[in-house]
């Protein structure tokens, strides 16, 4: 048997990445802060000598993962920041799309979760810079559509209640699977009626 060649092990590398990152957020929305590595490697059934030779504790599993939801995320809603029309319309646009990239994939949904809670659970200052590149590449964004569209004084306020909502109702989507959720096209609706009703 021939060794492997370097784009095979890069293959292997890389799947095993994907079955480490969707076990992750499945062990987190488990068991929160509290999930350990070994739990991931169970969930991912791999050895725990494996997943640890890629993460030597949980906190930078974490952090490797909410980097990850942040670009999965920042991808997402990349046509509503660059699209054309009106900006409330990109507004409602991007939330549809956030939204459902939070059902679609928990990490988003952790990420965005994480960000509301202000970090509360995680260690230190270590994600400060996630921070600022969250507001910076999607916070701010969506921010600037509201500012356009609305004589809103305060379109943060606004672009936190988006965020909010967004949240609240993913969270009820992935701890109720299985039974009668939101709809993602409905909250969306709901959601921008009102605020729309509220400008005029």
């Amino acid at each position: 048997m021939s060794p492997r060649t370097k784009e095979q092990n890069e293959a292997i590398r890389e799947m095993r990445m994907r079955q480490i990152m969707q076990a992750a957020a499945d062990v987190y929305l488990e068991k929160g802060i509290h999930m350990e590595v070994r739990d991931v490697a169970v969930k991912a059934e791999l050895g725990y000598g494996t997943v640890y030779h890629y993460y030597k504790n949980k906190h930078m599993l974490l952090e490797d993962l909410l980097w990850s939801a942040l670009s999965l995320a920042e991808s997402a809603v990349l046509p509503a920041i660059e699209g054309n029309g009106n900006d409330m319309g990109r507004a409602e646009l991007y939330s549809r799309l956030l939204f459902l990239k939070c059902i679609q994939d928990p990490s988003v949904f952790i990420l965005l979760k994480t960000i509301a809670d202000n970090f509360h659970q995680m260690p230190g200052n270590r994600f400060q810079k996630l921070m600022a590149v969250f507001q910076e590449r999607l916070y701010l964004p969506l921010v600037e559509m509201i500012r356009q569209e609305t004589a809103e004084q305060a379109p943060e306020k606004l672009a936190n209640l988006i965020f909010g909502s967004i949240v609240g109702c993913a969270t009820l989507h992935i701890h109720h699977r299985g039974q009668s959720g939101p709809d993602s096209l409905d909250v969306i609706d709901i959601l921008f009626s009102g605020i729309r009703k509220r400008e005029s």
